[in-house]
């Protein structure tokens, strides 16, 4: 059986569990390398017809046949991605995810709305492993490390490293890598506010009552959020979560440039308005579950509004010069007069309610 331990996801864990050597055998260009003998310098794709070519020869070839079998491609250039050993920077989480687990488990924690987003908040954070936080991009914050060219020194710091602490050398160079974007993401809420200094904005605005994000990043961003809080203010950085839904087309798929299923909201707003999109999206969503996008639920809303325009405009067409302190609610009031206004505190009542729960549907439908 061949192992690939430096070219296989799962080809590498079986390498750690029996210590097996990790062997590069191509470059970052896609060619063959020294470690493939005859074949360096040969493109990874050439490299293989010659081996079928050498196997053939060689007699040891039974025969060829077509899978199909899942290879990861490039979203935006399309070329088959080889996985490849190299030296990445790492956070180990194992004491940022203790510190986390105990905050939730003890009531100390967040709260998500909807609850059930907790387990599955915990299930992650528990069986976490070290976080990569370093990637190959051209843009982003750069990873803090400098390496020495005299002495091969790491040099990690908070200020631009001029010498070699270890030898005293000038010849530095820092690291081309950039953090991770979600690494970044993780100081949000207390970085925007001023820390590390204690501004006011920190002290009045943090920690903050509400998140509200959709329940497809609670692993890249609420959970690094927390532990990353835990860390650096000893604070969970909001008090509830609102895990929202995604939006997706009327097939229930998700929208994508692939697809070309998207809708642009300034689309939407020019044909029906603002106020109908919103109340299309706010009544038709439920916390942690999906909405389907669809045009008829639009012009719905988009009636709705023009409904409570036209009788807005025929009250005050017909109100003349009446101004609202006008009104005297201190004396006998009619039949009519009560059932108004005992509908209007019902709702008013009924809205409180439900916002206060983050049930924004409802809400707008309460409201009808």
């Amino acid at each position: 059986m061949k192992i690939t331990p430096a070219h296989d996801p799962n080809d590498f864990e079986v390498g750690r569990r029996h210590n097996l050597p990790q062997v590069l055998v191509m470059d970052e260009s896609g060619k063959m390398n020294e470690n493939a003998g005859k074949y360096q310098g040969l493109d990874r794709f050439d490299c293989r017809k010659q081996i079928v070519a050498d196997m053939k020869e060689q007699g040891v070839l039974l025969k060829i046949e077509e899978h199909v079998h899942q290879v990861g491609h490039s979203e935006r250039s399309g070329a088959v991605v080889e996985p490849y050993l190299s030296t990445q920077w790492f956070v180990r989480m194992k004491p940022l995810a203790d510190r986390a687990i105990e905050a939730q488990k003890s009531g100390q924690g967040v709260n998500f709305v909807p609850d059930r987003f907790d387990k599955i908040y915990l299930h992650w954070i528990e069986n976490v492993r070290d976080w990569c936080i370093s990637r190959q991009l051209w843009w982003g914050h750069r990873i803090p490390a400098w390496y020495c060219g005299d002495c091969s020194e790491v040099i990690v710091a908070r200020e631009d490293a001029k010498v070699c602490p270890k030898c005293g050398g000038t010849h530095l160079k820092q690291d081309e890598d950039v953090l991770d974007t979600w690494f970044s993401s993780a100081l949000w809420p207390f970085s925007t506010l001023g820390w590390p200094d204690q501004t006011e904005d920190l002290k009045r605005y943090y920690p903050t009552d509400l998140l509200v994000t959709g329940y497809d990043i609670i692993y890249f961003w609420v959970a690094r959020m927390i532990f990353s809080a835990l860390e650096f203010t000893d604070q969970i950085p909001f008090k509830d979560v609102l895990m929202h839904g995604l939006v997706r087309d009327a097939e229930g798929r998700k929208m994508s440039k692939s697809l070309g299923n998207g809708v642009d909201p300034l689309e939407v707003i020019e044909k029906y308005g603002a106020d109908a999109m919103r109340f299309m999206i706010s009544t038709g969503s439920t916390p942690g579950q999906d909405l389907r996008f669809r045009w008829e639920k639009v012009e719905q809303a988009r009636n709705f509004a023009n409904k409570i325009w036209n009788a807005s405009r025929f009250a005050l067409m017909n109100l003349g010069d009446f101004q609202a302190s006008d009104i005297d609610l201190s004396g006998k009031l009619g039949t009519a007069d009560r059932w108004i206004l005992h509908r209007l505190n019902e709702t008013v009542r009924d809205v409180t309610r439900l916002i206060d729960a983050y049930e924004f549907g409802e809400t707008g439908r309460s409201a009808l």
